[in-house]
């Protein structure tokens, strides 16, 4: 039985993979026709929604990439392993949308001074066919795994997909109205969109590779959580990090009251902190009030 479930979970992985690639495929192959139309049609809407693309394209990449090195196994120069490759590879991303905006939002700014002549209707036909491969590069990464990376690729194409609908809009009220203000207004609003979930994926990031505390776990209740164990007297240097999503860390320096019990503490310890704060890599270090008086009752056994 554990073989097949094996063997599953393995051909799950191998769709997944697959499915991926043709998300990047997709992308990618979309980005282009859309720059090509965006160029040819005059519309700086669906030109940043091109720019956005290509950057949603190197961040389903560095997705994949991350993914792969963050599972290598750990070596004598990397004990903790290569995982934190998923906070570098979000960071990367995050950075790589804030430079796309800043270029869509320079030349949204001379649209607005200097109108240009936009062809509405190749805008409207491309921006249906977005909306269709976005949604359906939505559906596959929504299927895989959730971790930093996979949510920061999952923001992008969610983006993108808004930014899709913002293009038919502009198209539309073009065709309709020949208003062509609507369309460098519409950039600045996918520009919005854009950076409101890069700010929070940048933030996330940071907080990982910066070794703060998890934004689930409270370090005060967990150091009153500790305190609360039988035959802990006191507690310092507490320290609660994330190595990468899910896999969060603790330790601790511990003062006991009574050396005999030592092993009894520490399991206590590992439990009620796996089971009320879920974290399963703890390092606990103990000290007893008194370091020099022996265990009596100890030495007498």
């Amino acid at each position: 039985m554990e073989t097949c479930s094996h063997k599953h979970s393995q051909l799950q992985q191998l769709t997944y993979k697959n499915t991926a690639f043709y998300a990047v495929v997709f992308t990618v192959a979309f980005g282009i026709v859309e720059a090509i139309f965006g160029l040819w049609s005059g519309s700086l809407a669906l030109l940043s929604d091109a720019g956005h693309m290509g950057a949603d394209a190197l961040a389903l990449l560095l997705a994949a990439f991350a993914s792969w090195i963050g599972r290598r196994p750990t070596t004598s120069k990397h004990t903790y392993g290569f995982g934190r490759t998923e906070a570098i590879a979000s960071w990367l991303s995050s950075m790589l949308l804030l430079v796309v905006v800043i270029g869509i939002s320079i030349e949204a700014i001379e649209r607005f001074r200097i109108p240009h002549t936009v062809a509405s209707k190749p805008v409207i036909i491309v921006a249906i066919i977005g909306l269709v491969i976005n949604t359906i590069t939505a559906w596959i990464l929504n299927k895989g795994e959730k971790n930093l990376n996979t949510r920061a690729a999952l923001f992008h194409v969610f983006s993108d997909l808004l930014g899709s609908i913002a293009v038919l809009i502009s198209g539309t009220i073009i065709y309709f109205t020949n208003w062509t203000l609507i369309d460098p207004i519409l950039s600045i609003f996918i520009c919005v969109l854009i950076i409101i979930g890069t700010i929070n994926l940048l933030r996330e990031s940071l907080r990982i590779l910066m070794e703060g505390t998890p934004t689930n776990i409270d370090c005060n209740k967990v150091e009153l959580t500790i305190k609360s164990v039988s035959g802990i007297q006191t507690i310092h240097d507490l320290h609660i990090w994330t190595l990468t999503s899910g896999m969060p860390l603790l330790t601790a320096h511990v003062v006991i009251e009574d050396i005999c019990l030592l092993q009894k503490i520490i399991d206590d310890l590992r439990t009620v902190i796996q089971k009320e704060f879920g974290i399963t890599h703890t390092t606990i270090q103990v000290e007893t009030m008194n370091q020099t008086s022996p265990c009596i009752d100890c030495n007498n056994l």
